[in-house]
C-alpha cells in the first residue's frame, strides 16, 4: 500500500492517493490555523506545583477571535488527577508564557496572556466551579486530551489547569487556534 499526499488548490482540500482510489477531504480548522498562522503552543514544562496551583493558565485577549482548544498534554511525577477549568474576570498573575507559533514562517503574536503558576483565578477556592475536564494521570506518563476545537475561550476568559494534589515536577501544554468568533 502507498500512500501519497497531494495538496493545493483554491479550495483548502488534500487528496490521498492510495490503492489507485482518491480520497479527498477538507482541511480541519485546526490544519487551516497553523497554515494561517493563527494555532499556538502554551508551555510550562518542569514546575513543582503545591497541590490546587494553576500551572498554567491562557486568557483570550483577542476582541475579534475565539480561541480554540485542540489539545491538552499533561504529566506528573505523581499519581494525582489534573482539573482544567475556565473562569473570566480575573487579573492573571505569575510567570509570563509566551505562545509558541505552530506555523514558523508566521510572525503572528497569539492575543493572549499567559502565566504559569497562575495566581490570579480563584477556581480552587470555589470548588472548581468552571471545570471543564479532569484527567487521572499516573506518576511519569503524560496523557494528551485532544479536544479537537471544542472548547472554545471566548474574548476575556481563560482556561487553565490544576493538580489536585501537590507534586515536584509536572509539565503542562495547551494547543489551540483563533477563529473568527461564530455570527
Amino acid at each position: 500500500m502507498s500512500l501519497v499526499m497531494l495538496s493545493g488548490g483554491t479550495t483548502g482540500q488534500n487528496a490521498d492517493v492510495e490503492d489507485n482510489c482518491l480520497k479527498v477531504r477538507f482541511k480541519t480548522d485546526f490544519e487551516q490555523a497553523v497554515e494561517d498562522g493563527l494555532a499556538f503552543s502554551w508551555a510550562n514544562l518542569t514546575y513543582d506545583p503545591d497541590a490546587h496551583d494553576t500551572i498554567l493558565g491562557v486568557a483570550n485577549t483577542s476582541t475579534t477571535l475565539d480561541l480554540y482548544i485542540e489539545k491538552i498534554i499533561m504529566g506528573s511525577d505523581t499519581s494525582t488527577q489534573a482539573v482544567v477549568h475556565t473562569s473570566s474576570g480575573v487579573t492573571m498573575a505569575g510567570t509570563a508564557v509566551t505562545g509558541v507559533n505552530l506555523n514558523r514562517n508566521s510572525s503572528y503574536v497569539a492575543p493572549a496572556t499567559a502565566f504559569c503558576d497562575e495566581t490570579g483565578n480563584g477556581q480552587q477556592a470555589a470548588s472548581y466551579t468552571g471545570r471543564l475536564l479532569a484527567a487521572n494521570l499516573l506518576a511519569h506518563q503524560s496523557v494528551t486530551v485532544e479536544v479537537g476545537g471544542a472548547i472554545v475561550i471566548p474574548y476575556g476568559h481563560n482556561i487553565g489547569i490544576d493538580l489536585t494534589t501537590a507534586a515536584t515536577a509536572s509539565n503542562m501544554t495547551i494547543v489551540g487556534y483563533y477563529k473568527a468568533r461564530a455570527a
